[in-house]
């Protein structure tokens, strides 16, 4: 699992997108294509945001294209009030608008989780903000730390 993620990931080359590693929902209905920059740099990672708003307006008119005529609202009847997941322990990662956003969850076999653990984009992403600092120029600084593209709220989880 990479130290770093989404944008900040592709901005440093490395191609690593959960919805094209293990597409889920309807992404293998979707054609888009990943952006990436080589740079590692401020500029790679703006550029690869705004490369990526870009692929994220042709995902969503791909999306209204292939919406089904029916009712809005479907009905929740079906889904079970007290979900009792099996015993034994499973990762699921999307792709958040900050990186992969990942969930692993341990079951006993309860109606609760034994053990529930999120792996925030943003805290990842910002554990690498020191070293990306380290040696650069003060003005920079701000610049940099936008760069990174935290919320702070995630970090938190």
């Amino acid at each position: 699992m990479p130290l770093i993620t989404g944008p900040m990931f592709r901005a440093s080359g490395v191609d690593w997108d959960p919805r094209h590693r293990n597409p889920y929902d309807y992404y293998e209905k979707i054609k888009f294509e990943r952006k990436l920059h080589t740079a590692s740099d401020n500029y790679a990672r703006y550029w690869v945001r705004v490369q990526e708003a870009r692929e994220s307006v042709k995902i969503v008119r791909q999306c209204i294209e292939q919406i089904e005529p029916g009712p809005v609202r479907p009905s929740f009847d079906d889904v079970p009030r007290l979900l009792r997941p099996p015993a034994g322990d499973a990762y699921a990662a999307i792709e958040g608008s900050k990186g992969e956003l990942g969930f692993y969850l341990v079951s006993d076999g309860g109606i609760a989780p034994y053990r529930m653990h999120v792996r925030s984009s943003s805290l990842i992403n910002l554990t690498l903000l020191r070293d990306m600092l380290i040696g650069g120029q003060f003005g920079d600084l701000f610049v940099t730390f936008g760069s990174v593209d935290l919320n702070m709220g995630e970090v938190d989880r």
